[in-house]
Formats: C-alpha cells, sequence, structure tokens
C-alpha cells in the first residue's frame, strides 16, 4: 500500500522534474539569461516560489538542468549502441536515411543539442556529465563500426564522431542544403571507414603518390 509520505515523495518529485525541463526550455529559447526563479515557475505552471523551494539559487537550477538533460542523452545514446543494425546498406540508402534524420532533427535541434552541451562543458562541476556524453556517443560509433566488422573500432569512432560533430556546427551556416549535408557526412564516413581498413602503410604510399604528381 502506497503511503502517504511516498505520495508527498512522488510529488515532489514530479515538481522538481517539471522545474527542471522548464529551464532546459527556456534555455534553448533564450540561453541561461532566460532563466530566472518566475520564468521557470511560469513556464513549469507552478506558484512563482517553487523554485526557491528546490533550488538555492539560480545557478544551481541551471547546472541541475543541464546536467540532467545530459543523463538522458547519455541513456539513449547506450540503448542505442545495443541495437543490432543492417550493415548491408548502399552508399546511396544510407545517405537517404541520415537525410530523413536529418529532416526529423533539423539544424535549430542541432544547435539547441549543441548549444546546452557546450554550456555543461564550460561547467566544472559538469565536466563528468559532458565527458560522459560524449564517450556514449563514441560508444554508440564503435557498435556500429564492431557490426561492420572492422578492426579497432574505438580509435576509428572517434574520428567519425568529430565529423558528426563538424556536421551539427556546419548546418547552422547553411551552406549546403540538408539532403547534400547528409550526401557529404554518409561520404565521408565512408572514406574514413575505407582508410582505416586498408590500413596506415597503404594510405602513406597513396599519399606519397599524389605527392610526387602523374608520371
Amino acid at each position: 500500500m502506497v503511503t502517504r509520505a511516498q505520495l508527498s515523495q512522488e510529488r515532489s518529485r514530479a515538481r522538481r522534474d517539471e522545474l527542471l525541463a522548464a529551464a532546459i526550455d527556456l534555455f534553448t529559447e533564450g540561453g541561461s539569461r532566460a532563466i530566472t526563479h518566475r520564468a521557470v515557475a511560469a513556464r513549469a505552471g507552478l506558484p512563482p516560489a517553487t523554485t526557491t523551494y528546490y533550488f538555492e539559487s539560480i545557478d544551481e537550477l541551471i547546472r541541475e538542468a543541464l546536467s540532467s538533460h545530459i543523463q538522458q542523452w547519455t541513456a539513449e545514446l547506450d540503448a542505442l549502441s545495443q541495437i543490432d543494425i543492417d550493415v548491408s546498406v548502399s552508399l546511396d540508402e544510407a545517405a537517404t536515411f541520415m537525410g530523413g534524420v536529418f529532416a526529423h532533427r533539423g539544424p535549430e535541434v542541432a544547435a539547441v543539442e549543441l548549444s546546452i552541451f557546450l554550456a555543461a562543458a564550460r561547467e566544472p562541476e559538469l565536466h563528468d556529465v559532458a565527458r560522459a556524453a560524449m564517450t556514449s556517443l563514441e560508444a554508440l560509433a564503435t557498435s556500429v563500426l564492431e557490426q561492420l566488422g572492422i578492426d579497432e573500432p574505438q580509435r576509428l569512432a572517434a574520428a567519425i564522431v568529430a565529423l558528426v560533430v563538424g556536421t551539427a556546427v556546419r548546418r547552422q551556416a547553411a551552406i549546403y542544403g540538408e539532403d547534400e549535408e547528409a550526401r557529404i557526412l554518409t561520404a565521408a564516413v565512408r572514406d574514413l571507414v575505407a582508410a582505416h581498413a586498408l590500413g596506415p602503410l597503404e594510405v602513406d604510399r597513396t599519399l606519397a603518390s599524389l605527392s610526387r604528381g602523374p608520371a
């Protein structure tokens, strides 16, 4: 049987989560300056003094909101790394799939995710949270590469994550259309995988032949 104390704890936890979610919503709209006690409480539909009951300061509320949001990302990435993928898709199919991902998660979503991650990374108290999220992203890339049968996938995964993050930044400038961004990213990942599979000696030989120019 659920006791009154348990119900009270559940309500308290739910209110706290509502405040954290409201803070993230405001952060995505206007950065940390948009987060005030009154604004967060109003967005959560709670009395104005509610935030001060749960958080000693706005800085604490921002840190907790960023930490909670990134920990949720990390859990989602960890879950994705356990999923088996179809490794037989062609480059065109992969580019089409990536284009669908970009369509679902537009540049504005990528901008929000980048801003949240960077804000957390700048906070010494959240360094471990940010590091865990990046580690999980690399673990997801490693899992995909392992399923492709790639040797030493961890080393290649770090380079692929750098490509993905760089693409997220470039999308903010709208230099290319979203479909073209998907094709560029997919082709770049393929080229990295191919170079990794060939090995450093073969890559060095190819680069040396290029530097010598045509015979």
